[in-house]
């Protein structure tokens, strides 16, 4: 094989590169893409087809188009355009990641789809960021964790806390913790290391964009099974669940009363899901009934909404609402 055919091999698979189902490309539009960015000149479509099957003999995913006359493309996007639509969302509204890093995943992100593809993408309007700004270490972070936990060793870093001037800074001095690591939760659009102490048993979490200076320890890290028991993946679920989320109760049957309007309606079906049953009142509202687990961020929703939903029962539940908004209206009232 000639220099210059072994180019022009090259030149199409490149060509290829930038096709997918919907943007084939016959040896009519090859040909004249290779005179037009490449400059060669006089390639006869015959030769093409030559190249098209040598391709496919050496592996490359190139498939006919449905419609044998637009030509071919090349198979190898491992993810749809709407699966990165999903991940470029989730990667801009993460807290934890830092704006830079934001858009170097993106990049990333985008060349895992065709050029259509990518313009398809670059015709939308971006929403607003959920990034920091600062330039932090979480990519590092993430590879540091998972190359422990896939050695069995411990990690060890420094924590941050927000003192009175809302500054970040080192928790205890700058004390050095060390952690066996057994997870990394996601939870509103923050990481957390789920792990245990040598000196202590049970569980405890930190959250990933507060940590400072994490290195790989050189020590091993105790088994989950020695520290919290048997099953430790339901003990590290139900931690999660309690400690994280702030699910610590039982599922609790609610009652509610509301007035009907499109968006309060919205707003309910939203929180209680699909089991909600609703039933009119005779006073022009409407009761709904519903099950939710009980917690600190249920009687924070109910405050949150007050102005919206009254609750009826359970009793319990009606006087944490009530000893909050007591408590809110002291605040206000200083």
């Amino acid at each position: 094989m000639s220099t210059s055919h072994k180019e022009k091999i090259i030149r199409v698979l490149q060509l290829f590169q930038t096709t997918d189902e919907k943007t084939p490309m016959n040896a009519v539009q090859i040909s004249q893409k290779l005179e037009e960015e490449y400059g060669m000149e006089n390639v006869h479509r015959t030769s093409i087809y030559d190249d098209v099957r040598l391709l496919q003999s050496c592996g490359y995913p190139i498939k006919q188009a449905e419609n044998s006359h637009k030509g071919w493309y090349m198979e190898k996007y491992l993810l749809e355009d709407w699966e990165i639509k999903l991940m470029l969302d989730s990667v801009q509204q993460a807290r934890c990641v830092s704006v830079h890093e934001a858009n170097e995943i993106r990049n990333k992100l985008l060349n895992l789809t065709s050029q259509r593809g990518q313009s398809r993408f670059s015709h939308m309007i971006m929403p607003l960021p959920g990034n920091v700004r600062d330039v932090g270490q979480i990519g590092e972070y993430i590879e540091i964790m998972l190359e422990a936990m896939y050695l069995h060793k411990k990690i060890q870093f420094q924590y941050t806390e927000i003192n009175n001037a809302m500054e970040k800074v080192l928790r205890k001095e700058g004390k050095m913790y060390q952690l066996n690591l057994y997870t990394i939760y996601w939870s509103d659009n923050n990481y957390y290391l789920i792990g245990s102490h040598d000196n202590h048993d049970g569980l405890t979490n930190y959250r990933l964009d507060r940590i400072e200076n994490m290195s790989m320890s050189s020590e091993e890290t105790i088994p989950a099974e020695e520290k919290i028991g048997v099953n430790p993946e339901l003990v590290i679920q139900d931690y999660i669940k309690k400690s994280v989320n702030h699910f610590s109760g039982d599922t609790i049957r609610i009652e509610v009363e509301y007035k009907p309007a499109p968006i309060t309606n919205a707003i309910l079906y939203d929180f209680a899901g699909e089991g909600i049953r609703v039933r009119p009142l005779d006073n022009g509202k409407y009761k709904a009934v519903f099950k939710k687990m009980d917690s600190v961020t249920l009687v924070g929703w109910f405050v949150q909404y007050a102005n919206r939903f009254k609750v009826i029962s359970p009793k319990s539940l009606k006087d944490k609402i009530i000893e909050n908004l007591e408590q809110a209206q002291s605040i206000y009232s200083e």
